[in-house]
């Protein structure tokens, strides 16, 4: 084996660890850090009981350790592990999770694949006809780089650890995103349905809709090209979704308020010496809030996100429309909106990188020849690992710094870059 294949197989074995880490302290230990009655899957364990025996419920806090913050029906994915009982279901649950893990890889390969189609004058030199070549073949050695990364990278083990449900989400958009790149009617319908789910899961995932949007700046004529059927049949899966979640807040009122007021709100903080409410995510939103509160002020949080959502998402938007004029741009367009969401979210968390880190490493595949690559390339693996570090940096330092600000330097330096290059490369 050369080093790249020793790399991976270590990532895979240590990817391994973090699992049976993760159930040493789930079934042997009653550590304060996790154990079976303080993780995050009780929240959708208890989501998966309550879909089949009082889905009104849904949305009352009192009956979670963590708030449930997602759409109604995705309460029913967890619904199958639920009925098992929370120790086996926890169990099945880990594995589904590690198995959705290594079909993420193998949908990496596949959009690769389709991506060199579409790019037939790339700088990209990969040689893949089989999956198996992603292993064998020296010319895809950066592939199985990623791989490793992805696998490796210490949001992976939090995302054990806690019981999240990211690979799950990343599985929804890297099938949407691979439906989206075949083209073609069916294809633009599916990649939106399986959008559709991811938003159900992680209902910031909206934020990708407007890249998905077949709309582009003609610069000769001028004018802006806007594909109306095709947009809207790509949105017809995630608008069906919505408005099947939209029957149960019809039908339930107290659900809507409720799902408002884990999601909308910025709550879910908790108060230190003088009051002040701290939260250690990364976000943007999240860090504006806590320190106008430190200097006397309290802004309305749902105002906040709006304002600060408009104020990233737009300059994105706008160059990213004014330089895309082909299919394989929406690999871009899919790293804008989850970047976008993890800067303006009030809770964005280390384990929610899972869903970022392919997007993150196709820029690396796709664009070797941009002017700041390196740099790029240097925040990925610094994030990879320094974003966990920063968590828990935060809680040994809150009491004189309590904000999480290195993970938010570090996302909103990546952020910058790819302003830069949706603003200035050549489409």
């Amino acid at each position: 084996m050369n080093k790249t294949q020793k790399f991976f197989f270590l990532a895979f074995l240590i990817n391994i660890s973090y699992l049976i880490i993760t159930f040493i302290f789930f079934y042997g230990l009653n550590s304060p850090l996790m154990s079976r009655n303080n993780n995050d899957y009780l929240t959708f364990h208890n989501a998966g009981l309550l879909a089949i025996k009082d889905i009104s419920n849904l949305y009352n806090s009192s009956l979670y350790l963590f708030p449930f913050r997602y759409f109604p029906l995705s309460a029913y994915i967890f619904t199958p592990f639920s009925v098992l009982g929370l120790e086996v279901g926890y169990f099945v649950f880990q594995l589904f999770n590690f198995s959705l893990g290594m079909i993420n890889l193998y949908l990496i390969y596949k959009i690769i694949q389709i991506y060199i189609n579409l790019n037939t004058k790339s700088i990209v030199s990969f040689d893949l006809v089989k999956f198996r070549d992603v292993f064998s073949d020296p010319k895809n050695e950066s592939i199985l780089h990623q791989y490793a990364v992805i696998l490796i990278m210490l949001p992976q083990f939090m995302n054990y650890f806690l019981g999240q449900i990211n690979i799950l989400v990343s599985f929804f958009v890297l099938l949407s995103l691979f439906y989206f790149l075949k083209n073609g009617i069916r294809n633009d319908f599916l990649g939106g349905l399986f959008l559709g789910f991811g938003i159900l899961l992680k209902p910031t995932l909206i934020l990708i809709i407007p890249f998905v949007i077949i709309l582009n700046y003609n610069k000769e004529n001028k004018t802006y090209d806007f594909h109306f059927k095709r947009s809207f049949i790509r949105l017809l899966g995630p608008i069906v979704l919505l408005m099947l979640s939209w029957v149960y807040f019809l039908l339930y009122p107290q659900m809507f308020e409720d799902f408002i007021e884990v999601n909308l709100g910025g709550k879910y903080t908790y108060a230190i010496e003088g009051g002040l409410e701290i939260n250690p995510s990364f976000s943007l939103t999240r860090i504006v809030l806590t320190l106008t509160e430190i200097f006397g002020a309290k802004l309305n949080g749902f105002l906040t996100l709006i304002t600060i959502t408009l104020l990233i998402l737009t300059p994105t938007y706008y160059f990213f429309i004014h330089n895309s004029n082909k299919p394989s741009n929406l690999v871009e367009g899919f790293l804008g909106g989850i970047l976008v969401m993890l800067i303006v979210y009030f809770d964005s968390w280390p384990h929610h990188l899972v869903v970022l880190a392919p997007f993150l490493a196709f820029f690396l595949l796709f664009h070797k020849n941009f002017k700041f690559y390196k740099m790029i390339k240097y925040l990925y693996y610094l994030l990879t690992v320094l974003i966990v570090i920063s968590w828990g940096i935060f809680y040994l330092t809150y009491e004189f710094l309590p904000i999480n600000i290195t993970g938010l330097i570090i996302i909103m330096t990546l952020y910058f870059y790819l302003l830069y290059y949706f603003k200035n490369s050549s489409k």
